[in-house]
């Protein structure tokens, strides 16, 4: 009788961490689907929330206590977000040295192992750059991230981002990754 409650318990709390897990999984792909009215027109190749860009170098902010709030949590996310990114990515690079300092590993094996490591280092020297260069037009913070698929996610610090900035933006994207138009997103917070 134990053992069967035990078991529901487990087999519970698996079933609400799926839920959960899904349910941010809905909530972030959500918050990126575009609708009709937010798609680009013609010749557009950036995907960039219409709502964030403004025609004007600043948007008028309503409520000065919600923008303080807002700025407290933005600066909260961006700090978390590249201490997140450092953490996870200092974790995959001593389990890749591990493998090629590893004597029953296989030369195959650490030959891989090597080439994460090399990309991992790539892909952070890269984001690195993106980040100081977005920062030296004039945004207060940013954060670049490398998605597996190839695409970049830049979110940048601002009430409001401008179609001159949206340029600048992905200038420095394009030449820093070597990517296409597509594959960039910007986003904003603040």
């Amino acid at each position: 009788m134990k053992f069967l409650k035990r078991k529901q318990i487990i087999v519970l709390s698996l079933v609400l961490m799926l839920v959960v897990a899904g349910y941010l999984q809905y909530s972030y792909n959500k918050s990126s689907q575009f609708s009709e009215e937010d798609s680009a027109q013609i010749g557009d190749a950036v995907y960039v929330d219409n709502q964030d860009i403004i025609d004007g170098d600043t948007a008028a902010v309503d409520d000065s206590e919600k923008t303080v709030t807002a700025s407290k949590e933005a600066n909260n996310y961006f700090a978390q977000t590249k201490m997140d990114r450092d953490v996870v990515r200092g974790k995959d690079i001593e389990i890749m040295k591990s493998i090629t300092d590893d004597q029953s590993a296989s030369k195959e094996q650490k030959t891989e192992a090597q080439a994460r490591m090399m990309k991992i280092v790539e892909t952070s020297q890269k984001e690195l750059n993106i980040e100081n260069l977005i920062k030296g037009k004039g945004f207060s913070d940013v954060v670049a991230l490398f998605g597996d698929d190839g695409s970049v996610d830049i979110v940048v610090k601002a009430p409001a981002i401008s179609k001159a900035d949206t340029a600048k933006i992905v200038d420095i994207v394009t030449r820093q990754a070597n990517i296409s138009l597509d594959k960039i997103v910007i986003k904003k917070m603040f």
